[in-house]
């Protein structure tokens, strides 16, 4: 089994191909009102359509150097991509990471969700549900 293993690695190596893995992952994920010295102050699952923001936070663990988080914030009543948003760690973990959504004017009434991936994996971390009410 061990042989097997090994020249399984050797091969992917020789064959240029590429993979990683990390054990960081995103935990205790939510929707605020607004954050505070980098921590939420309240978990909200509406906000009103005058909302002057909305945050999505999650916290991230066990992230190597150089770990992506990207926020993907979508609009589910009528399926539509609003924004992405991505950031490196820079070394940090253990600490709370958000995204914030901002729009002048109102938002429209219904339901939202908020994808956090890490790096480049195709399955999101965690995914937030909200909605906006009149």
């Amino acid at each position: 089994m061990r042989k097997t293993a090994l020249l399984l690695i050797f091969t992917l190596l020789l064959t240029g191909c590429s993979f990683s893995v990390s054990t960081a992952n995103i935990t205790d994920a939510g929707m605020t009102t607004n954050m505070v010295e980098g921590t939420p102050v309240d978990t909200v699952t509406q906000y009103k359509g005058n909302a002057d923001a909305f945050y999505a936070y999650g916290i991230l663990n066990n992230a190597p150097d150089d770990t992506t988080i990207r926020f993907v914030w979508k609009y589910v009543t009528e399926p539509q991509i609003i924004d992405e948003v991505s950031f490196n760690s820079e070394g940090q973990t253990d600490i709370y990471v958000y995204s914030t959504l901002t729009m002048d004017g109102m938002w429209p009434v219904g339901d939202y969700s908020v994808e956090i991936y890490i790096d480049e994996r195709k399955d999101p971390e965690s995914v937030v549900d909200f909605s906006i009410v009149e």
